[in-house]
């Protein structure tokens, strides 16, 4: 009677645990889950802090958390180990042990591999009971975004813009001259200012001398994406392995262009279905604004380089740099029709070379470091 009875007791305790669990188990139960950087580059490493607390009086031996974000997004070895991937998104899981009234704190490294913004979606928290009998699960929505900014290719003497520096150069005819542009010397007419008389030219030639100055104006650059895959019809985007070149490269022209005091703006027939444009970039935020743009470039085609072309006011520009898997007859048009304006023209690109073409520069994307495992995750 005495093991009838015990076993009646463990039975109803049993009974009361299971619908204890069932019923409350995230009862009194938080989770919440952030990072140390919203807005990274690629190849840095972020932080991800996970934070599980038991608010209540009964223990809970056993809380798996399953974390879903992008491949893209490489976690440290040890949770690697315990990653399953899908085509792009990888669930991270993670398991807890919580005492009553106890919290419970995670991080986790990140290492951002890849250009492009980012969410970890919703985690799934599951638990189960003391004697694993019950497992109910819940679903938490995170809400983290993250932004990884594209890096430049890491390839010397990106713009070579027919030997010209850029910054300021000279011209025919302006409206007013350039004060800091001095490109001689001549003889005191008395229709020059005063301030534009050099003393030591003066005392040596025994006669007044003036600063004869240059006529300069400012160049400006458009960097062009052309995102197509091939000049044939229908339009068909880029692969990832270009298209990730693409942008690095990009990204050392804008880095090259403010270096040397160039106005430049990018522009790409990618993403939306009008295509994607900079701002002008003139300021530091104008730049970080353009990065911005590339990071958010979707891996497409939004319409072909010829209709995209017929939109671009190349007037205002002095050098166009196009940056292309392929060039063929319309794009030396183009060039051309940009050559007679006095507007430079240069290509890069993955593909063939055009050969005897005189008037424009083809630079080989070879000249880059770019490289691209899409398999591995890896830049």
């Amino acid at each position: 009677m005495e093991l009838v009875a015990i076993c009646l007791i463990l039975i109803v305790l049993a009974v009361l645990e299971i619908n204890v669990y069932s019923r409350y188990a995230f009862k009194g139960i938080s989770y919440t889950a952030f990072v140390n950087k919203n807005e990274v580059y690629e190849g840095d490493i972020i932080e991800l802090t996970e934070v599980i607390e038991n608010r209540r009086l009964v223990p809970l031996p056993w809380i798996k958390t399953e974390l879903s974000t992008s491949k893209w997004l490489s976690f440290s070895k040890k949770d690697s180990a315990a990653q399953t991937s899908g085509s792009e998104s990888t669930f991270i899981p993670g398991v807890f042990t919580l005492k009553p009234k106890n919290r419970c704190t995670r991080v986790r490294r990140i290492k951002c591999t890849k250009r492009g913004v980012f969410a970890f979606q919703d985690t799934i928290i599951t638990a189960t009971d003391i004697l694993g009998l019950v497992k109910t699960s819940l679903n938490i929505s995170v809400n983290i975004e993250i932004t990884v900014l594209p890096t430049a290719s890491d390839g010397r003497d990106a713009i070579l813009s027919f030997n010209e520096p850029l910054g300021e150069i000279s011209v025919r005819r302006f409206i007013n001259e350039d004060p800091f542009i001095i490109s001689g010397s001549k003889e005191y007419t008395g229709r020059e200012p005063l301030n534009r008389i050099n003393w030591n030219y003066t005392a040596s030639q025994n006669k007044l001398i003036v600063c004869n100055n240059e006529y300069t104006t400012s160049r400006t650059a458009l960097i062009i994406i052309n995102m197509q895959r091939n000049e044939y019809l229908p339009v068909n985007c880029a692969n990832i392995r270009d298209t990730e070149a693409f942008i690095k490269l990009s990204v050392k022209l804008m880095d090259d262009c403010v270096k040397d005091s160039c106005v430049c703006a990018l522009a790409t027939n990618g993403g939306t279905s009008i295509g994607t444009a900079s701002d002008m970039i003139v300021t530091t935020e104008h730049y970080e604004r353009a990065l911005k743009t590339l990071a958010k470039l979707e891996n497409s085609c939004s319409y072909s380089f010829a209709e995209f072309s017929d939109n671009i006011n190349a007037d205002m520009f002095t050098d166009i740099f196009i940056i292309t898997p392929y060039i063929d007859e319309f794009m030396l048009d183009y060039a051309g029709k940009l050559f007679q304006k006095n507007i430079n023209t240069i290509f890069y690109t993955t593909g063939q070379i055009p050969e005897n073409v005189p008037g424009h520069q083809f630079i080989p994307m070879s000249k880059f470091s770019y490289t691209w495992n899409a398999e591995e995750g890896e830049i």
